[in-house]
């Protein structure tokens, strides 16, 4: 540079540096005045803090009041004074504020700092405290970045250090900060992200964190984690100059993954359980006080039922699904798709049992290889054997996305090289095998309830196969034709007028006329199969479907939908003779509450989902009470469940028998197999399944009650005596007015030294039977049912029978001659 230019640069480079300087001046000048100002003025406001800092957190709690789901705009969840960990203090002053404890609310320095530096680089840059951030955040708004705005910040956090303590400040700061995906303060995104409590967070935990503080709407761990990984270990470094870590201990803290816990991975126990709920609050209370308010929901859900009825409705989809065969590949991906694609359990860690979507890259005989997320995995012909076949390639070829299963690994295997594995979830890596099952969705949807016979609390309830793919709830939506479970209540609008277990009817083919309607001939489920002489007990075991509609005929179609109301059915009940088959509509729900009354002495108990509802400071808006009524005598409801429990004993339900339970129950299946049901009681619980399409069709050739929903229920109730809730102690109880009698089960006959079998009956005291087993009933019970005809005796008062009567008597002058 010249004389001349330095001469000519001179005085502009003093005046800069002149107008710098009035600048700095005017600057402390004004905040100096600013704090006068501040220290002279009450704003008023700072009581507010309190509330506003209330929980608007609506939480849903279970039985044992763990929280299980979560409603919200913000999400929040308080600390108080004193609560907030060195570990996280540390992380705050080191990046946000290091002169919190010695400043008035605001830090001059930084004020200039910022000023200088905004003056250079044109950009914004903040010079916030903690205190100024607490005061923006709660009476500003923070998107403006005005030097206005900055001035009323300073003043309001001047006011804030007036009227309360340092540590006051800190807590209120954390507990009120926006921190990413609708989180508000430390506890909620603690919990969000790493699924702990700020007492629980590593140093590294901590510093992640505080680095979204400064913009917690784009710098997102799990939408950005590379570049928040960076942002973390700037945290870090903060903390160590700060003097807070060491060199050791920064290095340790850096070499950690961020080891986000995605939201996807959280264990979604009971979806539709949570959206009954929900909508019942939104109903209720409206739909401000469910996501603003914070209230405290108290429910009935027991989530180890849940848990074990969520499993075993999975299993036995897949299981029925399979009977169907390989449906195919879902889609077919071009290479460049193959290497942009994103599906569905991506963003998932893999966890042993879990699923995923995968795209093939490679398929032979002897395997497949999968991609997943980041990684590739092996599929085997073990992984397709369900299938049918043992060729890999036979099924899946490049590009073809499926669903896949990730194995558990064995002892004997090596782990994925470290190269291989994702940022986060290290630990459900390791228990990932290399290898995946070849699986698919199932078209085919269940329902299940859980409820708690004696009060009426809900404790599970399972919707569908998958709430992510179809909200609609089954079990409390879907109206469907229950079949055969509807007839105990047929049976017991019987018992309720006379009849016993050990009554007869005949058997046969015969047409029912009703005025108004068509002649109806009901058929059994093997059309040309008939008992002839059947006891009450054997055609409820059997589900025999003649039988059935001939009790309903005698004891008159008004008094079974009587009977049925008083058990909780509410749905529609048409006055026809197929009613006693199930052809009304009904649903899981209904089913479930109605066969408690059985295990209940009789009372019927209204289902619920809520044991409480509370605002976030203890207020009760509701608390529920028992609501019950008597729908039979104790004693007719015992001569149902006892004729139940001979359902699972020697009827349709035979294979739960070996459960070391007392059970009872009645299997259901519709015209073409659209519909499968299995009601069943346990001493504790009535539990309900049903198996079907949401479109009526056929589940499958010879998939009935028996095969398709019992072995839900069997897992389910099999899963609770392991566990635990279900107390293999128990028994049902047994009221005074019931007596019991020795009977051959055929006959129903009371059972003497002649009888080939024998068991225990029980009867209304006053209504047992006096005659003895005669040996003659074994030859003749045997006959087809048309021989049988001559021996039945007088039908009851108004059964229908078969025609051509004339014939019986010579059908039985032959029999007794030979």
């Amino acid at each position: 540079m010249n004389e001349a230019s330095a001469s000519r640069r001179s005085p502009l480079l003093r005046h800069w540096k002149l107008w710098l300087g009035l600048l700095i001046a005017a600057i402390v000048v004004g905040m100096s005045a600013g704090v006068v100002v501040a220290l002279s003025i009450d704003f008023a406001e700072v009581e507010s803090i309190s509330e506003y800092a209330l929980g608007v957190v609506t939480r849903l709690e279970d039985r044992n009041g763990e929280s299980y789901r979560e409603y919200f705009r913000e999400n929040r969840a308080m600390l108080e004074e004193g609560e907030v960990p060195d570990t996280l203090r540390n992380a705050l002053l080191a990046a946000e504020d290091r002169s919190f404890y010695e400043h008035p609310g605001f830090d001059p320095i930084g004020v200039v700092r910022a000023a200088l530096r905004n003056l250079m680089n044109e950009r914004p840059e903040g010079a916030s405290t903690i205190t100024m951030q607490l005061a923006g955040t709660v009476y500003l708004d923070r998107s403006q970045r005005t030097w206005k705005r900055k001035i009323s910040e300073t003043l309001r956090a001047i006011d804030l250090e007036k009227q309360l303590s340092k540590e006051q400040i800190l807590t209120l700061y954390c507990n009120l900060i926006p921190l990413g995906h609708g989180n508000y303060g430390f506890q909620a995104a603690a919990r969000y992200y790493f699924d702990k409590t700020v007492d629980e967070l590593s140093v590294a935990e901590a510093a992640t964190l505080v680095a979204i503080v400064p913009r917690p709407s784009d710098w997102s761990p799990i939408r950005r984690p590379e570049f928040m990984l960076k942002r973390r270990n700037l945290v870090l470094a903060s903390m160590h100059s700060a003097g807070y870590l060491t060199d050791e201990a920064l290095a340790t803290e850096r070499a950690k993954s961020l080891g986000i816990r995605r939201p996807e991975t959280t264990e979604r126990v009971g979806s539709y359980f949570a959206e009954e709920v929900r909508k019942y609050l939104y109903r209720t209370y409206g739909e401000t006080a469910l996501y603003e308010r914070g209230l405290q929901v108290r429910t009935t859900l027991d989530r180890d039922i849940q848990k074990a009825a969520e499993t075993a409705v999975r299993d036995g989809l897949v299981a029925i699904d399979r009977t169907g065969g390989w449906r195919g590949a879902l889609q077919k991906l071009t290479q460049d798709e193959i290497l942009d694609a994103r599906l569905r359990g991506w963003d998932v860690p893999p966890t042993p049992g879990a699923w995923a979507q995968g795209v093939v890259v490679d398929a032979s005989p002897q395997g497949a290889t999968v991609q997943i997320g980041e990684r590739r995995y092996q599929l085997d012909r073990e992984g397709v054997a369900w299938t049918g076949r043992r060729n890999p390639s036979s099924l899946l070829s490049s590009g073809d996305v499926a669903w896949f299963r990730y194995r558990a690994r064995t002892g004997t295997e090596s782990g994925p090289g470290d190269e291989s594995q994702p940022a986060d979830g290290e630990d459900a890596v390791a228990a990932v095998s290399d290898f995946v099952d070849l699986m698919q969705e199932p078209e085919v949807e269940a329902a299940v309830v859980v409820l708690e016979n004696e009060t009426g609390a809900i404790r599970a309830l399972v919707g569908g196969w998958d709430f992510a793919r179809n909200e609609f709830n089954r079990a409390t939506q879907a109206k469907r034709q229950p079949g055969s479970a509807f007839k105990p209540f047929v049976f017991g609008a019987g018992f309720e007028v006379g009849y016993t277990p050990a009554d007869t009817l005949f058997d046969a083919p015969v047409v029912f006329e009703a005025p108004g309607s068509p002649p109806y001939s009901p058929r059994n489920f093997y059309r040309t199969q008939y008992e002839g002489i059947l006891t009450l007990r054997r055609a409820l075991e059997k589900s025999i479907n003649v039988t059935s509609v001939k009790l309903l005929d005698l004891v008159g179609v008004d008094a079974v939908i009587d009977f049925a109301r008083r058990c909780s059915i509410r749905s529609p009940l048409p006055r026809v003779h197929s009613l006693a088959l199930g052809s009304a509509e009904t649903t899981p729900l209904e089913i479930a509450a109605a066969y408690a009354a059985f295990a209940n002495q009789g009372v019927a108990v209204e289902p619920y989902l809520i044991d409480s509802v509370s605002t976030p400071d203890g207020r009760i808006l509701e608390s529920r009470q028992l609501r019950a009524a008597q729908a039979m005598e104790p004693e007719i409801a015992f001569l149902v469940l006892h004729t139940l429990r001979g359902v699972v004993q020697r009827g349709t339900a035979v294979s739960a028998r070996s459960i070391p339970v007392p059970l009872a129950g009645k299997t259901g299946t519709t015209d073409d197999y659209t519909d499968a049901w299995f009601a069943g009681l346990t001493p504790q619980y009535s539990i309900t399944v049903w198996v079907g399409h949401d479109v009526k069709r056929s589940i499958g050739r010879e998939m009935t009650g028996a095969e398709a929903a019992l072995p839900i229920w069997r897992q389910i109730v099999s899963a609770g005596v392991a566990e635990g809730w279900i107390e293999s102690d128990r028994e049902f109880a047994v009221p005074t007015g019931v007596s019991f009698r020795s009977i051959e089960p055929v006959s129903g006959l009371l059972a003497n030294t002649y009888a080939p079998t024998a068991i225990d009956e029980a009867f209304a005291v006053g209504t047992e039977p006096v005659q003895e087993y005669d040996p003659r009933w074994q030859e003749i019970l045997a006959l087809p049912w048309f021989q049988q005809r001559p021996f039945y005796g007088k039908p009851k008062e108004g059964e229908v029978m078969p025609e051509d009567e004339a014939d019986w008597e010579a059908i039985k002058e032959r029999w007794s001659e030979s």
